[in-house]
């Protein structure tokens, strides 16, 4: 009965084990089962050794008060069967020894695996931290020098830009000056030209008074003095003409 008493405290352990590794194997499983199914026998033995054992003590009470060759067989047929169901009883605990100790190897060698399994991983998960952090210094400096690059680039293309614009403001004075020497240059052949030829029209006119002049035989007379003539004999001429006529 004692052994009944311990039974539900080691299905607790068992119980326990499995919760703590809910990974268990099928291999660890069936030992676990086997040491249950063990256990229940041993149970059962004891309680069938408990029986022989009353049984043996009774009938040497009996052989011890009646002496007789009955009951002296008796006695001694109790006392094998107690002591078959004691071997009984050994055999299946020793046979318990024998199968907890096969779980308990196969669980320590399922935690020494998940120990490896569970370092590998680690190492694994470090190693990939390494290739990452060694990837992001990598592109950090990988920016770093093409930011550089891009920024003397950017100091060349600006400075390319800087001279063109200078060529540029450059070429534009030149076109301008250009335009504005042209403009004046026209202006000056437009003003010599005028002069030209207000002095050809001048010259035209001094000599066509010339021509006139020559054949008239008297130089041109001036309005002032045709005005006093007229004031000296408005009439007379006209008369004159008219006798002579």
């Amino acid at each position: 009965m004692v052994k009944a008493k311990k039974k539900p405290a080691a299905t607790k352990k068992k119980k326990g084990r499995r919760s703590g590794n809910k990974t268990s194997s099928k291999a660890l499983l069936k030992a676990r089962a086997a040491v249950a199914s063990l256990e229940d026998k041993a149970e059962a033995a004891e309680k069938l050794l408990t029986a022989a054992g009353k049984k043996a003590t009774a009938a040497k009470k009996a052989a011890s008060k009646k002496k007789t060759a009955a009951s002296k067989r008796a006695a001694q047929s109790a006392k094998n069967a107690k002591l078959k169901a004691a071997t009984k009883v050994a055999a299946i605990k020793a046979r318990i020894r024998t199968a907890k100790a096969k779980a308990r190897a196969i669980e320590l060698a399922e935690k020494e695996k998940a120990r490896r399994e569970a370092e590998a991983a680690r190492a694994e998960e470090d190693l990939q931290r390494a290739i990452d952090a060694f990837t992001a210094r990598w592109k950090r400096k990988r920016a770093k020098a093409d930011a550089a690059k891009a920024a003397r680039q950017a100091r060349k293309d600006a400075l390319k830009a800087r001279i063109a614009a200078k060529n540029a403001a450059k070429k534009k004075e030149k076109e301008d000056a250009r335009k504005v020497a042209t403009k004046a240059k026209a202006a000056a052949r437009r003003a010599a030209q005028r002069k030209v030829e207000k002095a050809a029209k001048k010259a035209a006119k001094k000599a066509g008074k010339k021509a006139a002049g020559k054949k008239g035989g008297k130089k041109p007379v001036k309005k002032a003095s045709t005005k006093r003539a007229k004031r000296k004999n408005p009439a007379g001429k006209k008369r004159a003409g008219r006798k002579t006529g």
